[in-house]
């Protein structure tokens, strides 16, 4: 009985370190995408002068999707936009730079819109490079602890 608790202790420990692994990397996808959609952003404003309704539509990734999702539903881009920030971790800086970002866009002419999403991209893209470093320095290490933790407290139950 002892050795199938100490087997289910490690095997939590191991996958809560695989799962904590996991968030690093998506938290850098996340931005990447972010990132990407923004730069697509510029080159449509600067090509077509679009609209956030319309560039959204035309938008990949996951936020553009959540977005998306509630344009598709009735909403406004603004509030769509507001409801997808809403969804990501509160005290993120990416929910706070979108959640302005969307408050701004389209507020002045296409020049000013041109400024502004061309500041959020560096915004992000920073954001980005700094989640893939610590993805890339912490995400193996935190996966080992997991693992260490589960053998420490297997060989407790034990």
């Amino acid at each position: 009985m002892r050795l199938l608790a100490a087997f289910i202790a490690l095997a939590c420990c191991v996958l809560e370190g695989f799962r904590r692994r996991a968030e690093l990397k998506y938290h850098a996808v996340l931005l990447g995408e972010i990132s990407q959609m923004l730069s697509g952003f510029l080159i449509e404003i600067r090509c077509s002068g679009l609209t956030l309704d319309e560039l959204i539509n035309r938008a990949d990734g996951r936020f553009a999707e959540l977005v998306q999702g509630y344009i598709n539903g009735g909403e406004d881009a603004r509030s769509a936009w507001a409801r997808a920030c809403s969804q990501l971790p509160k005290k993120s800086a990416e929910a706070v730079l979108l959640n302005e970002l969307g408050h701004n866009f389209g507020t002045s002419d296409r020049e000013g819109t041109l400024r502004l999403v061309e500041l959020y991209a560096e915004r992000f893209s920073e954001l980005e490079r700094e989640a893939r470093e610590i993805y890339s320095r912490k995400g193996k290490a935190v996966m080992q602890v997991g693992a260490l933790c589960g053998i420490a407290v297997a060989i407790m139950i034990i």
